[in-house]
C-alpha cells in the first residue's frame, strides 16, 4: 500500500442527513485541486442508463461545490482515444490528466441496484356474519269465546356467528435501492485524494444519484476550492 493511501482517514464533518462513509488524506494540500474530470460511471449489469445518472449527478455535486468540471463528452472523447479501460494506476492518472488539463479526476462504481417495483401480496380478509337461529314455541292463548287452545309459532332462539377468511390480493410498492462508490485521484502522483461509498433506498434513481453525489460531496466540504464552497 502506498503512503498516500494509507493516510486515509475518516471524514469528521459528515452532514447531519448524510449517510455517506467517506475517508481523506487529510497530508495533502487541497487547494492544488480546482478543475476536475469525471469518468463516466459504468451501467450496473441489466441497468442501462444508470451508468450515465450517476455520472451527471456527480459532475453537478462538484460544479455546485466550486469546482471546474470538464464537459462530458471532451472526456469521453479522450479516454477513448487513450483507450481508458478503467485500471487507473498513477501513469494512466497522469496522462489522462495532462491531456484533459485537469487536476484530479472523479471515477467510481455502482456497487448495487436493484429496480423499484409493483408486488402482489395475499392479505387475510376476515369477515364476521352473525344470522339468527329459529326455533318452534307451543304457547296457550285464550280464545274469545273464553275456551284456550295451543299455537304454535316461529321465534329466534338465539344468534349463529360464522367467522370466515379469504385471501385478498393486495399491490405493495416495494422500494429500489442504489450503491455508489467514489473517489477523487491527483493525477500529478496517483494518488487518492477522498474515497467514499454511499447507498439509498429510493423509487428513482435519478433522486437517488443525486442525493449520494451530494451527500459524498458534503462529507468533503472541508477540501472545496478555498473561497469558491456554497
Amino acid at each position: 500500500m502506498n503512503r498516500t493511501l494509507a493516510v486515509l482517514l475518516a471524514a469528521a464533518a459528515l452532514g447531519a442527513c448524510a449517510t455517506a462513509n467517506v475517508a481523506v488524506n487529510r497530508n495533502f494540500d487541497f487547494s492544488r485541486v480546482h478543475r476536475v474530470a469525471v469518468l463516466s460511471f459504468k451501467d450496473y449489469r441489466g441497468a442501462g442508463g444508470s451508468g450515465d445518472l450517476v455520472t451527471g449527478a456527480f459532475e453537478q455535486s462538484l460544479i455546485k461545490a466550486g469546482y471546474d468540471v470538464v464537459e462530458r463528452d471532451q472526456v469521453a472523447k479522450v479516454v477513448k482515444e487513450q483507450k481508458f479501460t478503467g485500471s487507473l494506476d498513477a501513469r494512466a492518472a497522469k496522462n489522462l490528466g495532462k491531456i484533459l488539463g485537469v487536476d484530479a479526476l472523479v471515477l467510481g462504481q455502482i456497487t448495487d441496484l436493484a429496480e423499484p417495483r409493483t408486488t402482489v401480496m395475499k392479505e387475510d380478509l376476515v369477515e364476521d356474519r352473525s344470522e339468527p337461529v329459529y326455533g318452534r314455541r307451543t304457547r296457550r292463548v285464550e280464545n274469545p269465546d273464553g275456551t284456550y287452545s295451543d299455537v304454535t309459532e316461529t321465534v329466534i332462539t338465539g344468534y349463529k356467528t360464522t367467522h370466515r377468511v379469504t385471501k385478498q390480493p393486495t399491490s405493495v410498492s416495494v422500494s429500489g435501492r442504489l450503491g455508489v462508490s467514489a473517489r477523487m485521484v491527483f493525477v500529478e502522483s496517483g494518488g487518492v485524494l477522498w474515497s467514499g461509498t454511499d447507498s439509498e433506498e429510493t423509487t428513482s434513481f435519478a433522486d437517488a444519484s443525486q442525493d449520494i453525489a451530494d451527500d459524498i460531496l458534503k462529507a468533503v466540504k472541508f477540501t472545496w476550492p478555498v473561497g469558491r464552497a456554497k
